[in-house]
């Protein structure tokens, strides 16, 4: 994990823990100003079973296979990289970088 990974993952944990810490000065923020009110309206107008259900189904047809079963896979022994690396961990042998989908 390089140093940029890992200052962004510590403040996102800080984040995280700022906001479990305020969430309930921040729910009652959100319903003095209105947010909430407005979201429930807009639920039960726009965001029924139905909805959601074609929104879902058009995310799976739509998507290509690449980028939902992104998996690199070994040349020579065809085993499944889920890591990144040079070499595969099964057999040794130098792996591309290129992604090819399963």
């Amino acid at each position: 994990m390089s140093l940029i990974a890992r200052k962004v993952f510590v403040a996102s944990v800080i984040g995280f823990v700022l906001l479990v810490a305020n969430l309930v000065a921040l729910a009652g923020w959100l319903e003095r100003s209105g947010v909430i009110a407005k979201a429930q309206r807009i639920r039960e107008e726009y965001l029924t079973g139905t909805a959601i259900t074609v929104i879902v189904a058009m995310f799976v047809l739509v998507a290509s296979p690449a980028i939902m079963l992104a998996v690199r896979r070994c040349q020579v022994c065809d085993a499944a990289l889920f890591r990144r690396g040079k070499y595969c961990p099964r057999c040794g042998s130098r792996v591309d970088s290129s992604f090819t989908a399963q």
